[in-house]
């Protein structure tokens, strides 16, 4: 029950009708930890203890957030965190892994991330504040993180214990139970501070290639053989040949225009391993192809670390911007000969102690230069399915040497990916000759007809001899691959193709275009397809602030060059080239980075509407925001309280968002899911904008500084009340692009009065017609997008002239003048009804019961304990309705 302006009570409750409600809708400790809205007090202004700052902030952030999740969907919550996580957590503990399962939460990573960014606008410091994690297991496998420490500025570079390499969480999760350990694991990354100015990493880009030729021998009886006379004395035998390679390339960069002065250290450790795969029992790799594994360690020291430059606007950055530590090509596997257990090997044996089946080294055996490791053709043509597996475990950082010789860390990622598992086989397989047609289709595994598995010809090997003998290769393989070691004739196709036919002919002898004569009893086929399986990955920020997480830099959307490859898995034929990494994007500006307005080269190129839809939504991102130098984080930010809408909120290119528009709505969530990189539908709703609604709310309640006993309940219905309230706040105008006329709020102007029935309309839509939240009051779209000062109906003021402080100037006032209403629920414990309150921390509350709602009486004066107090109710069941309000009291 709300009174008028001065009135402090706050909420009363039947115990008998409430009571029997909640016992019929849920008794999971989450649900009414999310219906009990908590409220904190007691400031926590201890700049100089940094990580009480961030653990004080964090903490009621994480564990309201958690309830939230918890109560709005209990499954999917579960289904997130792990079976194990049925209630709401805190910063003590954070499930990491669960059950054998990765649950760290971008939206949890969220919550951190804007809890140092609020701490690091505090300081004057040109650092960020860093925090690492810290890790306790159950000794049952279940990884939590059950706090952080400091990670403290050293002068042993990057030597410093705090810098070593990180374990994979498995491995972490197979140790006995510990408490607190301070380690690095790969996918959990440090905590640091938004702060603007400093380089960052900002991509991590590879290509996999794996070739695969096949090769045909023909063999027959005799010299004079010839299949007009004796087709069955004629057989064909196959070889495949394999080839692995991989590039792997590091970028970071300075997305400010200006250089960065100050001597830097970066270092990196990538460890890659890709490994061949079949489903043959026993399928070893030759010792001798080895090592499948990249690992590499490097230090590189940049004494000035170059700008963008202002022509980057345009999309052409300074390339010196962009640093490039790692951008290595190697080969893996080279010529290497598969050998299958299900035929036999014609002609020769393996070397003692290679098992059967592998891939073998191609040098081992040699007849005219030529392997010869064929397989017979029985039983048949067997070609188990391969795959190619990939793990990455990377670790970059870079550290700033001040002037007195002492480190600090400005930036640091530690990525568990990309990993990966390709289907070979599929990739190789003629997907699209759905006809089975003659002539076409090299790797189509259909047998012809009349060829009856497993001992006939597939169409691919018939259209390999016909390629061999005359015509052209299938639009699939484009060129031809001259494989005619051995051959007299080794020169023109056309020369190979007569000497090839004429192996099949009576006489065995052609006579077009050259007259050859093939008295061989084995020959190889001059035409072996070759197909190229390509597996490039680019991981990508978006906004320079958000590269943390996988989720963030794993790029979604189809790369904006035209070269090949594409980002997935693909493949191409030997007629085409694959393009460098740095062709490809490393060390140019992302395909992926996306401020407002887009990103400038694309569009440039006018090609923004069909890859980036949204470059004016500020729903997204926030307006105005073209580029790394244009964040305007605050300054000593407790002097008032219009700036919580101006913190980075961990998420691209948006500070907190104090507006009115969803972007679940507006946009979908595919497209949110797309732009964060987070495909989990649960979480990604989660870290959606409008979850800062209640976020500034709750950081309102901790960093407030005007008394709690002086502030206005968001669900006051008196209008005079509000127009008071509004009364003095600032008002930004605009009568032009970018230039802004700052206006006093009168009680009796027109705009008040707009947003004044705004806001009485928007509680009205809310359950129970009441705002739930003192953030719930950001639903009135007048404060914000259709601020009655600001010229927004223009589409050029909308796009290039409406900042997004100019947009959340008013809101980002009113916040710190609200309270919400103490709110109440209940519930049984052995056998007593337990009534339980929200309040502000330190400040006192009366708990009064009525029997009539008419005469009230206090009971008791309590004091909230995180943001809750309690009442017991022993009375009888069936005694007369009793009737609870709190009163704050100071």
């Amino acid at each position: 029950m709300s009174g008028t302006t001065g009135d402090r009570w706050t909420c009363w409750i039947s115990w008998i009708l409430v009571a029997r409600v909640w016992r019929q809708s849920c008794f999971l400790g989450c649900v009414l930890l999310a219906s009990l809205r908590t409220a904190n007090a007691a400031p926590n202004f201890n700049t100089q203890d940094p990580l009480a700052f961030f653990t004080g902030t964090a903490e009621p952030m994480i564990r309201y957030s958690t309830a939230q999740w918890c109560a709005q969907g209990f499954s999917d919550y579960t289904n997130t965190f792990g079976t194990l996580t049925t209630n709401a957590f805190s910063i003590t503990n954070i499930p990491v892994f669960i059950n054998g399962a990765f649950v760290y939460s971008p939206a949890v990573n969220r919550l951190l991330q804007l809890a140092a960014n609020v701490y690091d606008v505090t300081t004057n410091s040109p650092y960020p504040s860093v925090f690492s994690p810290l890790f306790s297991s159950d000794g049952a496998g279940d990884v939590y993180i059950t706090g952080y420490t400091n990670v403290v500025p050293f002068a042993d570079g990057a030597a410093d214990v705090q810098l070593s390499a990180p374990t994979d969480i498995a491995a972490l999760a197979a140790l006995p139970s510990f408490t607190n350990l301070t380690i690095n694991v790969y996918g959990v990354p440090w905590i640091i501070g938004a702060k603007k100015g400093l380089p960052n990493f900002n991509e991590f880009s590879m290509i996999n290639t794996l070739s695969v030729k096949r090769r045909l021998m023909m063999t027959r009886p005799t010299t004079n053989s010839a299949t007009s006379v004796n087709l069955a004395a004629f057989h064909t035998n196959q070889m495949y040949m394999m080839n692995l390679s991989s590039s792997l390339g590091i970028e970071l960069w300075n997305s400010y225009t200006n250089n960065y002065p100050d001597p830097v250290l970066i270092a990196y450790r990538e460890n890659a391993s890709l490994t061949i795969t079949n489903d043959e029992p026993g399928f070893e790799l030759d010792v001798g192809s080895q090592p499948l594994i990249f690992s590499t360690n490097q230090l590189v020291s940049l004494n000035n670390w170059p700008g963008t430059g202002t022509s980057w606007l345009a999309g052409n950055p300074n390339p010196s911007s962009f640093v490039v530590p790692l951008n290595a090509s190697l080969v893996l596997m080279t010529n290497m000969v598969y050998r299958t257990s299900y035929a036999p090997l014609t002609p020769g044996t393996l070397p003692a102690g290679f098992p059967a089946p592998c891939l073998i080294s191609a040098n081992y055996f040699g007849l005219f230069g030529i392997p010869v490791l064929y397989e017979t053709n029985t039983p048949g043509f067997p070609f188990p399915q391969f795959g190619l597996l990939l793990t990455n475990r990377l670790q970059v950082f870079i550290l700033d040497l001040d002037t007195s010789g002492v480190y600090h860390v400005i930036d640091y990622v530690q990525f568990a990916g990309p990993n990966s598992a390709i289907n070979v086989n599929y990739n190789l397989a003629d997907l699209d000759n759905a006809g089975n047609n003659f002539g076409t289709g090299v790797w189509d595994t259909n047998y012809t007809p009349g060829s009856a598995a497993p001992n006939g010809l597939t169409y691919g090997i018939r259209n390999q001899i016909a390629v061999s003998k005359s015509g052209s290769p299938p639009a699939e393989d484009g060129v031809w691959v001259s494989d005619a070691q051995g051959m007299p004739y080794n020169g023109t196709i056309a020369q190979e193709q007569a000497y090839f036919s004429a192996f099949f002919l009576p006489g065995n002898k052609s006579v077009v275009p050259v007259a050859a004569t093939n008295l061989q009893l084995a020959v190889q086929a001059p035409y072996s397809p070759t197909r190229y399986v390509v597996q490039y990955f680019t991981w990508q920020a978006n906004d320079p602030l958000v590269h943390y997480l996988a989720s963030d830099i794993n790029n979604s959307l189809a790369a904006n060059a035209v070269a090949f490859p594409r980002p997935g898995v693909s493949y191409y034929n030997a007629g085409q080239i694959i393009q460098p990494l740095t062709g490809l994007n490393l060390g140019l500006l992302n395909d992926r980075y996306a401020p407002w307005g887009g990103n400038p080269h694309f569009v440039g190129e006018g090609q923004a509407s069909q890859l980036d839809t949204n470059i004016y939504n500020l729903a997204e991102r926030d307006p105005l925001m073209w580029h790394s130098d244009n964040w305007n984080f605050p300054s000593n930010p407790f002097s008032t309280f219009d700036w919580i809408g101006r913190i980075h909120r961990g998420t691209p290119w948006q500070t907190v968002y104090l507006k009115a528009d969803d972007v679940l709505a507006t946009t979908g969530l595919s497209a949110w899911e797309a732009w964060t990189g987070n495909f989990n539908p649960f979480d990604a709703i989660n870290s959606a904008p409008v979850q800062d609604w209640h976020l500034a709310s709750l950081l309102t309640s901790i960093l407030n500084t005007n008394p709690v006993g002086q502030l206005v309940s968001v669900n006051n219905t008196n209008l005079n009340t509000w127009l008071v309230l509004l009364d003095g706040l600032t008002a930004w105008t605009n009568s032009q692009s970018d230039v802004f006329n700052s206006v006093l709020i009168s009680s009796n102007s027109p705009q008040a009065a707009v947003i004044v029935n705004a806001i009485q309309s928007a509680r009205s839509s809310f359950p129970g017609q009441s705002f739930g939240d003192v953030g719930d009051i950001l639903a009135t779209e007048q404060m914000t997008e259709q601020s009655p000062f600001l010229d927004w109906g223009d589409v050029g003021q909308q796009q290039s002239g409406i900042t997004d402080e100019a947009y959340e100037i008013i809101p980002s006032q009113l916040l710190s003048l609200l309270r919400m209403d103490s709110s109440g629920a209940v519930a049984w414990s052995n056998g007593q009804l337990v009534v339980n309150f929200t309040g502000w921390n330190v400040h006192p509350y009366a708990i009064q019961v009525s029997h009539d709602l008419i005469n009230w009486v206090s009971i008791s004066t309590n004091y909230p304990v995180n943001g809750i107090f309690s009442y017991t109710n022993s009375a009888a069941a069936g005694s007369t309705p009793q009737f609870y309000r709190t009163l704050l009291l100071q």
